[in-house]
């Protein structure tokens, strides 16, 4: 089919270093890919234009012209314009790199360190697309030479004019030395009608009615040489025939040789629709006061192909926008469940206070509104997201960081102390800085529920802010079971997570809060001994 991906995709690999070709070599080439590498720019986009790769995995940073620059030259040039490409960079976590590379028409964007796996699958996605969209393309394209073929032929309405047209027609848009018609009798017996050559040298060469003939009526199916034998004509080395066939009706046949241009598959898909559209313009030249109805069918027939490549292309949207959803479904959840967490601990707690006839607290009370309040403004920044209020815009102001840790110390306590737990802070104020409190506020949960899974058995929560220079310096240190070394480099990546049920999203939303603050946020861990995230924000000075 050609759908299908081709037995052994050629992957050009672009990357200036070269432990990272050979990996991304040894990935490819375990899975039957053919790999090219290049380990500057200029060579991998001489390679590209070169071999025409089925797809490249490009890095940024690379001599000779970064990854931009030849991402650029690539979509510039309409040979390589659409050939897919994957950045593969561990330079490009700045959110304005990713960007950038996406709207010089980058395909896909990984970040080192990769998952194997998940590269495999992306690759093999992006190949099968690209194919499918070469597929609709050259579908296309055959449809609108049958479309003009339609329109040529219907204009006339003799055998005879049809017989002089067609083959023209058939070395007009197709390669070939010479084309032949023949048209059935009332006893479906084969009757030369018209023979075109390609120049005028070779009118006067003799063709064996009688051999292509005989030879087509053994076969009596469209064929294709050199793979049937004998062929039809024995002095072409390469030809084709097709019936003229409507509905059960033998009409003719049409032929079409060459001793230059050898002819595959899409050559004779195509000519079975010229003989098709042939065989119906003959039919409606026998039977014209039914013309009309007939040139409705073809019509029919071309609307039906085209909302089957329709059918086939909106399939795969359809798929991609499935994956889209389920991984908004996800990040939505994560986001919600935040807030509802203190919101059940709460009034866990108040209901207690109750059967036991104490009176409610207050501050409970408070707490869970704040955080009913904190789910109604996530609810319309995802509004705002989908562009379905107007503003949409993230409300920075002053905020006094320290306010920020208490509250959610506070909101976090007494889980902590039913899990035999201890959570303390260190603040040296003023910790004031510019920013979104229910940001801030969902990065400080994200950190301290990250650590409260990681000591499962109990331990410590140490919280400790200062100002040095013009930064607050914010650690989150637990004694946790830490992170291995091995994942320390993936754990801000999208739905990447080492819990059974985690969505991946948590520290993922947390890096991208402390990018939108002009702030970092860094990790140290070791396993059984415990993490410490470090981050840094702009200070700002009291007025």
């Amino acid at each position: 089919m050609m759908n299908h991906i081709p037995e052994h995709p050629l992957v050009l690999v672009a990357d200036d270093e070269i432990p990272t070709n050979k990996i991304l070599s040894r990935i490819f080439e375990r899975e039957g890919y053919r790999i090219h590498t290049a380990q500057d720019g200029i060579a991998a986009l001489e390679s590209a234009r070169r071999l025409i790769p089925d797809l490249i995995l490009l890095d940024i940073q690379m001599p000779g012209m970064n990854g931009f620059e030849v991402l650029q030259a690539l979509r510039d040039n309409p040979a390589t314009a659409g050939i897919p490409t994957i950045i593969i960079t561990a330079k490009a976590r700045q959110p304005n790199d990713i960007a950038r590379g996406l709207d010089l028409g980058a395909d896909d964007f990984m970040a080192k360190p990769f998952d194997p796996g998940e590269l495999l699958a992306r690759a093999h996605s992006k190949i099968r697309a690209r194919k499918l969209e070469d597929a609709l393309q050259r579908r296309t394209q055959e449809l609108e030479v049958l479309l003009r073929v339609s329109e040529a032929l219907n204009q006339h309405i003799s055998i005879s004019e049809l017989s002089h047209l067609i083959p023209f027609l058939v070395l007009d848009l197709l390669p070939g030395n010479m084309a032949a018609i023949y048209i059935t009798d009332e006893h479906e017996m084969f009757i030369p009608q018209q023979v075109e050559f390609k120049n005028i040298a070779s009118k006067g060469q003799h063709l064996d009615h009688d051999t292509v003939i005989q030879r087509f009526t053994y076969y009596h199916r469209p064929m294709l040489w050199p793979s049937i034998h004998p062929p039809l004509l024995d002095d072409y080395a390469y030809g084709m025939a097709v019936p003229l066939q409507h509905s059960e009706h033998l009409l003719g046949m049409l032929m079409l040789v060459s001793n230059e241009h050898p002819y595959d598959e899409n050559h004779l898909r195509l000519f079975e629709g010229i003989g098709r559209q042939s065989a119906l313009a003959i039919k409606n030249t026998q039977l014209y006061e039914i013309q009309l109805n007939y040139s409705l069918h073809l019509e029919e027939m071309v609307e039906a192909k085209t909302a089957e490549l329709k059918s086939t292309q909106q399939m795969l949207i359809r798929a991609e926008k499935l994956a889209s959803i389920g991984h908004l479904a996800s990040s939505i959840a994560h986001e919600i469940n935040n807030p509802l967490q203190p919101i059940k601990i709460v009034l866990e707690d108040m209901m207690e206070d109750l059967q036991n006839g104490l009176p409610v607290d207050i501050r409970a009370i408070q707490i869970t509104q704040e955080n009913v309040e904190r789910i109604r403004r996530i609810v319309n920044q995802l509004l705002d997201f989908a562009g379905k209020r107007s503003n949409n815009t993230t409300e920075f102001q002053l905020i006094d960081l320290g306010n920020i840790i208490e509250d959610v110390v506070s909101l976090n306590r007494k889980l902590f102390d039913k899990q035999n737990m201890r959570i303390t802070t260190e603040l040296y104020a003023p910790l004031r800085t510019y920013g979104n409190k229910d940001q801030l506020n969902q990065v400080l949960m994200n950190l301290i529920l990250n650590a409260q899974a990681a000591m499962e058995t109990g331990g410590n929560l140490l919280i400790r802010a200062w100002v040095d220079r013009n930064e607050i310096i914010l650690e989150v240190s637990d004694t946790g079971s830490g992170i291995a070394p091995e994942n320390l480099n993936k754990i801000f990546d999208p739905f990447f997570s080492t819990k059974q049920n985690g969505t991946g999203l948590g520290l993922f939303v947390t890096y991208g809060i402390i990018q939108g603050h002009h702030g970092t946020i860094e990790v140290k861990s070791k396993p059984n001994v415990g993490t410490t995230f470090t981050i840094r924000l702009p200070a700002q000075q009291a007025m």
